[in-house]
């Protein structure tokens, strides 16, 4: 019978939302009788999947900002291609998966935030590929015209070849 239990304990905690990802200790006492007791085992948590997202997006949205500022006159015009698709909006999930992987093993969100912004910029880069006249030819994304369409041909090329680089420094 405790295995039972223990199994229906297991699946009461993968059903909930959030917390299924949050660290949770588990109390699973014997059943007082018979019949199944689920509620004595499932965990208590704090731990708020939206909360933890929207703390993370201010911090991402500037570590982002920062990555494709230009330095010299010379990448004005790559950088402003850059900033134009990178800073278009989006959820950041991918950003926020990169820093709480690294959180769950003891690091910190400044350790992760480079790796972080990496993942946001290939995001970007293939998204920017995919709109290219010569794959889907998609004059919007996002409610804004596309990369291609704003700066002409040659700067989402060279957009993503910034990219690249950029995200091999990482």
């Amino acid at each position: 019978m405790a295995r039972f239990t223990y199994r229906a304990a297991l699946i009461a905690v993968l059903l909930q939302s959030a917390a299924a990802f949050a660290p949770v200790k588990l109390s699973v006492s014997p059943p007082a009788s018979t019949a199944l007791n689920v509620a004595s085992a499932v965990p208590t948590t704090s731990f708020s999947l939206d909360e933890y997202l929207q703390s993370k997006i201010g911090p991402i949205e500037a570590a982002l900002e920062a990555s494709v500022k230009s330095r010299i006159p010379q990448t004005d015009k790559i950088c402003e291609s850059m900033a134009y698709s990178l800073m278009a909006g989006g959820k950041r999930i991918r950003p926020v998966l990169c820093i709480a992987a690294c959180e769950m093993f003891g690091g910190s969100q400044e350790t992760a935030m480079p790796t972080a912004v990496a993942l946001e910029m290939i995001h970007t880069m293939s998204l920017i590929h995919d709109d290219l006249p010569s794959m889907d030819n998609d004059d919007m994304r996002r409610g804004k015209p596309t990369n291609h369409v704003s700066f002409q041909s040659n700067p989402p090329s060279l957009f993503n070849l910034a990219y690249s680089v950029k995200t091999l420094k990482s």
